[in-house]
């Protein structure tokens, strides 16, 4: 591979040109058409439709490639700027021009210029022999690294982007290439001489990437919104995946709501040959599971914990643009702040706030305080009704699935963005690597005592829908059970009252069957549990909303605690370092101390929400009831249910009859 790079096929072509002194970095919308078994069509119409409308999430440039019988093209779009190059995958001639071309691949980019809008960043790229074609979004942070060991290979770099290294690294090292990656991503890389298209994701998910097959074409993308805009597919309900969808709020992947639409699944790579049209996947990491390391004292733990952390933020803080974090007040978030104002002074924090008649949700207090502990500059934002109500319809849209709740990361987001930040952290993670919900401390008391009139306990408040949760964890033998059970949005048995004509899907093992099929072992509960809620609430749950609401707004989200060497250093901790005497995520807790104040380390735990219950009684209720009444004349549905979940929500136990809303909203909008 790497001599046929350094043949330099291509005149007028420098194939060690000296590389800008610039880091060109960007987050980005990637699609693609590819046709298999020898077919091809017009795929140039389809290809644009599906990168329009991936626009949001890469504003800057867009770039389109078609693979003919006569060889590759490259094609510009609107908004693809002008550039006087003659560079190899540069191009010049407009997208309207390919339309009537037969094609048997076509891949399309959206770019967000993190840095600089240089042509040298430009996708889709290719290596100097023009056999290699990449499109990619996402962010490599040792890609300097990775880099040095490329060039002392013999390979000559053209520009600073990591899409020149993950793509130089994809020719040496083929799939074992991520191996060596710290970051996330997803791509993909065609061989034009084996014919041969290989596609990625990062190991914990982060960058989503969907895919169909459809009357022998398969066609990928960045969301699944832009699959359906293509032409070739049409929108059917997958029955299976709504229902998995009402018990965890998102259909738990690789299936979705979309009938023959699927993710790849977080740490797999797919490697598609076209002419046979044989498609393999393997999964290339795994957690460290079955094991801890009870040989690290406490205040060893402690530092390795903390550098892991700050090297974390280090590497996300790498951008010559400006760089936010989400700051609420509690430990998680202010604790990123705190690192990464030391490291970069006078970085800008934002913190959404509400009024006192909505105070279960504001942490305002305690992140001002830790603001001016910190020296931050500090944002903040009142939230109001208005400021959902106005748009309630896209921030349902923009989901792509039914949602139990209206996600906050919306609403900070469109903030962020007022601010022309490009770059955010967010302090996702510890709360799931380090024991820090409720369900870690309730394990146990569920485990030793299985009698019915002791299961109250684990109650978070209430009965009226609790009753059918104390059945069920009374059913319950294993640690997966128990975290569906509590975890669930609705039961099983709750679905087959809803559902008209329920099939015969079950929510209570699912989450065993796709995440854990090998029957993995595990040193004790806090592992396991911690194991479903890497794979399903980060992987499956948090990172995919978070990614549709920053890059709706345009906006890179970095996740410091998501760094796969922070995530295997949590699987090896022991249980005593994250609870011990009822204080959760403890070890984090020793660490946040050194920078955050006493009153964060000591608060009670809100979470990041919005009164979406309390809207739904005032302001949203013509609109609920709008939605819902529709919904009963669908036939999905038993409306004496509909009827009896809408009656029994509540200000804080209102999200079956919000997720019910969102069905019909997506119906309307997908489906219909």
């Amino acid at each position: 591979m790497q001599q046929f790079y350094q043949a330099g096929y291509n005149e007028g072509i420098t194939v060690c040109g000296p590389p800008l002194n610039i880091s060109i970095k960007s987050m980005c919308g990637i699609t693609g058409i590819i046709a298999l078994s020898g077919k091809q069509g017009n795929l140039a119409g389809p290809l644009k439709k599906m990168t329009d409308s991936l626009r949001h999430r890469g504003p800057d440039d867009e770039g389109f490639l078609l693979f003919t019988p006569q060889g590759a093209k490259i094609y510009a779009g609107e908004d693809t700027p002008a550039a006087d190059t003659d560079m190899i995958y540069y191009p010049h001639e407009p997208i309207t021009n390919a339309l009537p071309l037969p094609a048997y691949l076509a891949f399309g980019h959206r770019r967000l210029s993190i840095v600089d809008l240089s042509y040298r960043g430009h996708q889709p790229m290719c290596d100097s022999s023009a056999r290699y074609w990449i499109v990619y979004n996402g962010e490599v942070y040792n890609h300097h690294e990775v880099k040095e060991e490329l060039k002392s290979l013999g390979f000559c770099f053209r520009s600073t982007t990591d899409t020149e290294v993950i793509l130089y690294a994809y020719m040496q090292w083929g799939a074992q290439c991520l191996q060596r990656f710290n970051g996330m991503f997803a791509f993909a890389i065609y061989d034009a001489h084996d014919q041969t298209v290989f596609l990625a994701r990062d190991r914990v998910g982060i960058k989503p990437l969907y895919y169909t097959l459809q009357n022998g074409y398969f066609l990928f993308a960045s969301e699944m919104k832009a699959i359906l805009q293509s032409g070739l597919y049409s929108a059917e309900v997958n029955h299976e995946g709504l229902w998995h969808n009402l018990s965890f709020g998102i259909a738990p992947r690789p299936m979705t709501c979309f009938k023959n639409i699927y993710a790849l699944e977080q740490a797999h790579w797919m490697h598609i040959t076209l002419q046979t049209g044989d498609i393999k996947k393997l999964r290339y990491w795994q957690l460290p599971t079955g094991h801890h390391d009870f040989n690290i004292p406490e205040r060893q733990a402690a530092e390795m914990l903390e550098a892991a952390i700050t090297q974390s933020v280090k590497y996300r803080l790498i951008a010559d643009v400006e760089v936010g974090t989400f700051m609420s007040g509690g430990i998680d978030s202010t604790t990123i702040s705190a690192i990464a104002n030391k490291l970069h002074q006078g970085i800008k924090v934002f913190t959404l706030a509400f009024d006192k008649s909505i105070s279960e949700y504001d942490e305002l207090e305690e992140a001002r305080e830790n603001a001016r502990i910190n020296h931050l500059n500090h944002v903040v934002k009142m939230v109001g009704a208005k400021d959902i109500l106005d748009d309630v319809e896209h921030i349902i849209l923009n989901q792509e699935e039914p949602y139990h709740s209206i996600h906050p990361d919306y609403v900070i987001s469109r903030l962020v963005a007022g601010h022309r930040i490009k770059v955010i952290l967010n302090g996702l993670g510890p709360d799931e690597l380090l024991a820090g919900y409720r369900y870690y401390t309730r394990f146990n008391v569920w485990k030793t005592v299985r009698r019915m009139k002791l299961l109250s306990i684990l109650l978070p408040g209430g009965v009226s829908h609790y009753l059918d949760i104390l059945k069920e964890l009374a059913d319950c033998s294993r640690i997966a059970e128990y975290y569906y059970v509590l975890f669930a949005n609705f039961l099983d048995t709750q679905k087959r009252k809803l559902f008209a004509a329920p099939d015969a899907f079950e929510s209570k093992t699912i989450l065993s069957r796709l995440y854990n099929p090998e029957n993995k072992q595990f040193s004790d509960a806090l592992q396991e549990l911690s194991y479903f809620d890497f794979m399903h609430f980060i992987g499956n749950h948090h990172v995919s909303r978070s990614d549709l609401n920053t890059m709706h707004f345009s906006i890179e989200a970095r996740f410091p605690y998501l760094d796969h060497h922070v995530v295997e250093l949590a699987f090896k901790l022991p249980p005593e370092y994250k609870i011990r005497n009822g204080v959760q995520k403890y070890l984090l807790q020793q660490v946040a101390g050194k920078y955050i104040s006493p009153r964060s380390l000591t608060m009670r735990k809100r979470g990041f929400g919005l009164p979406v219950g309390r809207w739904m009684q005032h302001e949203l209720q013509d609109f609920c009831l709008n939605n819902l009444n529709n919904l009963k004349k669908r036939g999905i549905f038993n409306p004496t249910r509909i009827d009896a979940v809408y009656k029994k929500a509540g200000p804080t136990d209102y999200y079956r009859a919000w997720h019910l809303v969102t069905v019909e909203q997506w119906l309307q909008k997908f489906i219909d």
